[in-house]
């Protein structure tokens, strides 16, 4: 080490200079692969909500246009409208 009075620049240690950048680029990778991990947990969480909305939509349309769910509705809206004196006076 160079005392005070010497205005002379120390010599660059490249061992330790390589050590320190060594040790911050595997930090920085390590962020890296922190933050990948949290965007495709982000990515699959969307494509099993995107699944569920999709075979909703199939059942449903299932039930509604192939099970006869559609025509169940119309007879009970028949038979709940005759049921059910109607408001107009003939």
């Amino acid at each position: 080490m160079n005392p005070d009075a010497d205005r002379k620049p120390e010599p660059v240690d490249s061992e330790n200079l390589l050590r320190t950048l060594d040790i911050e680029l595997m930090r920085q990778r390590a962020v890296r692969q922190q933050e990948g991990a949290r965007y495709r947990s982000f990515r699959m969480m969307s494509m099993v909500f995107l699944l569920v909305v999709i075979l909703g939509a199939m059942f449903a349309f299932y039930y509604i246009f192939l099970a006869g769910g559609l025509d169940e509705m119309r007879a009970r809206n028949e038979t709940h409208a005759t049921a059910t004196p109607s408001s107009r006076a003939p």
